[in-house]
């Protein structure tokens, strides 16, 4: 039980931490994603801003968690379990919204301040630099390799039940409560062992096209260092290709590991083991994930070379803030790109103004609901 109760804690306290942490790895040029002059970004009032961020997200996260604990008290188990998991879900919407909150006050803060300092970016020249060898010269890892690992995984699973599906019991579990006892159990038949298999093989797709996505996005490079940047870029995106790949295999095996528990153990083995497997994969993944963020930052901007380029003249960056409503959504009917590096945050998000893009968003809406009808199947 205080097994649970500490991987939920942990995950709201990890939730505080990262978020507070975006201004630190997002680009330097666009604090809360309002275009700062080089001259600027490091001021005490941007650098009092970032703080007090990380701050907020932080104490809001350990106030959000406290209640979890309460949870423990009730006699009732399915209460217990009920409640706990509309508590996880409620508090995790309500830590969105006001850490979106207090995004949008920085934001406004920052804009006001640049008026009042009458801070502008004086335009001289403004060019968008493109690599034309970016993508021949991007050692990343393939997207096929991604689909090939993860069916390579799935077809195993896939192989194994069949193979051992006499020793199924005729009822196995399909669910646990927060105690790590089975509360919920289904009939054995072909169809129901088979509906991880069948979720996995779902979720490759997914899986590989975020990957596709995130390689594919159009070049943020600085038109005043266009090689120093372009190489930033590419060592960005090789490290976030490789955390996709290993986050794709943890993802199978812990989903082939419950199901085998599920199948073939639930009934000789402890499991707490089980959920110190999903917590040691949780925390694995938002490890690495983070040490990648604070090593790189957003686009790589933050790794450091010897040699620099010199400027090769003096230009300034074409400014595309009329384009990010609030900062975080992309609408430009005039690029063609679907896919585009954030302006506040780490890694990739779409052109609204693109059909393609909702039809991405269509595409998740239903394969989110497909996986809240499994259970129902099943039973």
């Amino acid at each position: 039980m205080w097994l649970f109760y500490s991987i939920m804690i942990g995950i709201f306290l990890i939730l505080g931490f990262v978020n507070g942490l975006t201004p630190y790895y997002s680009r330097r040029g666009t604090p809360f994603g309002i275009t700062v002059p080089s001259s600027h970004q490091q001021d005490s009032f941007i650098q009092m801003r970032k703080k007090r961020f990380f701050i907020q997200n932080v104490l809001l996260s350990i106030l959000l968690s406290i209640p979890i604990v309460f949870f423990s008290n009730f006699e009732d188990q399915t209460a217990q379990d009920m409640w706990s998991g509309v508590y996880v879900i409620g508090a995790m919407l309500v830590f969105f919204v006001l850490t979106f909150v207090l995004y949008l006050k920085n934001r406004k803060a920052i804009q006001l301040w640049k008026k009042e300092e009458q801070i502008i970016v004086e335009i001289k020249k403004e060019r968008i630099v493109v690599d034309t060898n970016y993508h021949r010269d991007l050692n990343a890892v393939s997207t096929r390799t991604i689909v090939i690992v993860q069916l390579v995984i799935v077809l195993i699973s896939v192989a194994v039940i069949g193979f051992f599906y006499d020793r199924i019991p005729n009822q196995f579990p399909i669910h646990w409560n927060s105690q790590n006892i089975p509360d919920r159990s289904v009939e054995k038949s072909p169809l129901s062992v088979m509906m991880m298999p069948t979720m996995q093989l779902l979720m490759i797709p997914v899986l590989a096209f975020s990957h596709y996505a995130f390689i594919k996005s159009k070049q943020k490079l600085l038109a005043n260092y266009p090689q120093i940047t372009s190489y930033q870029s590419k060592k960005f995106r090789r490290a976030w290709s490789i955390n996709f790949l290993v986050t794709s295999i943890a993802t199978q095996l812990l989903l082939t590991s419950t199901n085998f528990f599920s199948l073939f153990f639930a009934e000789d083995m402890a499991f707490g083991w089980m959920g110190l497997l999903i917590g040691l994969f949780i925390f694995g993944i938002v490890g690495y994930s983070s040490f990648l963020t604070w090593k790189y930052g957003q686009g790589g901007e933050k790794l450091v070379f010897s040699e620099i380029d010199e400027p090769v003249e003096e230009v300034t960056e074409v400014d595309e803030e009329k384009y990010w409503k609030l900062g975080v959504f992309y609408y430009n009917p005039d690029d063609p790109s679907i896919f585009v590096e954030k302006r506040f945050g780490i890694g990739s998000t779409i052109n609204l103004a693109r059909w393609q893009s909702w039809a991405c968003i269509t595409g998740l809406v239903l394969f989110c609901i497909f996986l809240g009808v499994i259970p129902l199947l099943m039973e």
